[in-house]
C-alpha cells in the first residue's frame, strides 16, 4: 500500500506536466494558425483594394470613363452645341516653323507648318484625372473619347501631307487646345507676268472635312504671335517675306457651304540668281550679234559674218528653251519668255541684213559703197533699237515691242530703198 501511494507521487506530478505542456503546445499551434489565417486574409483584401485603386487610377489617367467610352456612350462624338442649333466656333492659328520653297513650275509650295485649334466642350472635362487641372491625349484616344471638328488643309496635294506630331489638351474649364505639326506639300496657282520680277500670294486654307459654315465656324486667334512666318525663315531662299494675313472666309459654292481659314504668305521672288543665268548670256548674245557687223565687207569675212549671227541666234533660243522651262504653262506670256523672245527677234533682223549687205556688196555700179552705208548705219543704231524695243516691252507689252522691232526692220529695208534712189537719180543725171 505504501509502495503504491509513493508510486503514484512520484509518476503522477511528471505526467500531468507533459499533459500540460502537450495542451499548451496544442493550443500555441492553434493559436498561430488562426494569426497566420488572420494575417493572410489581411494581406490579401490590401492587395485587392490596391489593385482596384490602381485600375481606377490607370482609367482615369487614360480617359476611360464608362461614362466617355464611345461604345458605351456615342452621344459624346456629337458637336456640343447641337441641341442648341448653334455653329461651334473654333479658334484657329498657323504658324510656318520651316519654309522649303516653291515649285514654279508644278504649281505647289512646301511648309512645315504648326497648326492650333481650340473650342470648348464641357463634357471633356470627364476625362481629366482626379485632383488635375488638365491632361493631354494622343490623337487615337482623342478620336474615340471626345468630339473633334475633323479640319485640315483643303488646298494640301494628294499625298502630301505627313503629320509630325499631334496631340490634345484638355483643360479643367472645358477648353480643347489641339496642337500639330506637318510637313506639307500645297498646291497654289501662280500670277507669271511679271515673271522673274514677280511677287506671289501662297495660301494655306483650312476647313471642317465634315460639317458646314451653318454647324462649324472658324475664328482667326487673336494673340498675333501664334500665327504666321519669321523673316529669317526666307534667308537661303530665292524668295523675300513681305506680309503675312490670317483671316477667316465664308465659301458658299451651290451646296457646298464652308467656313474657312486662311494663312497667305506674301513673298518677293530674289532675281539676281537669274541675272547670271539668263540676263547677262542674253546681252552677251546680243552683243556678239551686233559685233559682226564690225568685220569688213570682204569675200573673206562673208562666213565669220553669217556664223556669228547664226551662233548668237541658235545660243539665244537655248536660252530662251531653258527659261520658259522655269515659268508654268498657265496661258499667259511671262515678262521674261516676251524679253527672249524680243531678243531673237532682233538677232534674226540683223542676220537677215547681214545677209542682204553681203549680196548688195557683190553687185557692180556702187554696190559696195551702198552695203558699207547700210552697215555703217547698223553699227550706230542697233544699241538704240534695242533699248527702245526692250523699253517698249517693259512699259506696253510684247505687241508694242513687237511692233517697233517690226518698225526697225522696215526703216533699215527703208533706208536701203533711200540709196537706191539716190543712185538712180544720179544715174539720170549723168
Amino acid at each position: 500500500m505504501y509502495a503504491c501511494k509513493m508510486l503514484t507521487a512520484r509518476w503522477l506530478p511528471g505526467r500531468l506536466l507533459v499533459l500540460f505542456h502537450v495542451v499548451a503546445a496544442a493550443s500555441s499551434s492553434t493559436c498561430s494558425a488562426k494569426l497566420n489565417r488572420a494575417q493572410s486574409s489581411s494581406l490579401i483584401q490590401k492587395y485587392d483594394t490596391d489593385q482596384a485603386q490602381s485600375s481606377k487610377i490607370a482609367k482615369d489617367e487614360h480617359g476611360l470613363s464608362r461614362g466617355l467610352d464611345a461604345t458605351t456612350n456615342p452621344s459624346f462624338l456629337l458637336r456640343p452645341s447641337l441641341q442648341s442649333g448653334q455653329p461651334d466656333k473654333v479658334t484657329f492659328a498657323i504658324s510656318v516653323k520651316n519654309w522649303y520653297g516653291i515649285d514654279f513650275p508644278g504649281g505647289t509650295f512646301d511648309v512645315d507648318a504648326v497648326i492650333m485649334l481650340q473650342w470648348f466642350d464641357a463634357r471633356a472635362v470627364q476625362l481629366l484625372p482626379a485632383n488635375s487641372t488638365s491632361t493631354s491625349l494622343a490623337m487615337e484616344a482623342a478620336r474615340t473619347q471626345m468630339w473633334l471638328p475633323d479640319i485640315a488643309f483643303t488646298n494640301a496635294a494628294h499625298s502630301g501631307y505627313d503629320v509630325i506630331s499631334s496631340s490634345v489638351l484638355v483643360a479643367s474649364n472645358g477648353t480643347i487646345t489641339k496642337v500639330e505639326r506637318a510637313s506639307v506639300t500645297l498646291k497654289q496657282g501662280y500670277q507669271t507676268t511679271d515673271f522673274p520680277f514677280d511677287s506671289q500670294d501662297v495660301s494655306m486654307m483650312l476647313a471642317s472635312t465634315t460639317y458646314m459654315r451653318d454647324e462649324l465656324e472658324l475664328v482667326p486667334v487673336a494673340d498675333d504671335s501664334m500665327w504666321g512666318a519669321k523673316q529669317d525663315l526666307f534667308d537661303n531662299s530665292v524668295w523675300d517675306l513681305v506680309n503675312a494675313s490670317l483671316k477667316a472666309i465664308v465659301d458658299d459654292d451651290n451646296l457646298l457651304r464652308k467656313s474657312r481659314g486662311v494663312l497667305t504668305l506674301r513673298v518677293r521672288r530674289e532675281h539676281a540668281a537669274y541675272m547670271s543665268s539668263i540676263f547677262i548670256p542674253s546681252v552677251v548674245l546680243l552683243i556678239m550679234t551686233w559685233t559682226s557687223s564690225w568685220l569688213p565687207l570682204g569675200p573673206p569675212f562673208a562666213m565669220p559674218r553669217i556664223a556669228m549671227n547664226a551662233f548668237g541666234l541658235l545660243c539665244q533660243v537655248s536660252v530662251s528653251s531653258m527659261a520658259n522651262g522655269l515659268v508654268p504653262a498657265t496661258g499667259r506670256s511671262a515678262w521674261l519668255s516676251s524679253y527672249l523672245e524680243l531678243c531673237i527677234e532682233l538677232q534674226f533682223s540683223v542676220m537677215l541684213l547681214s545677209v542682204m549687205i553681203i549680196s548688195i556688196a557683190q553687185m557692180e555700179d556702187g554696190g559696195s559703197t551702198k552695203a558699207g552705208r547700210l552697215n555703217e548705219v547698223i553699227i550706230k543704231s542697233f544699241p538704240v533699237t534695242t533699248a527702245i524695243n526692250i523699253l517698249c516691252l517693259d512699259v506696253g507689252g510684247k505687241n508694242l515691242s513687237r511692233f517697233v522691232a517690226a518698225l526697225t526692220l522696215v526703216g533699215y529695208l527703208v533706208y536701203l530703198n533711200g540709196l537706191d534712189m539716190k543712185s538712180l537719180k544720179s544715174t539720170l543725171r549723168m
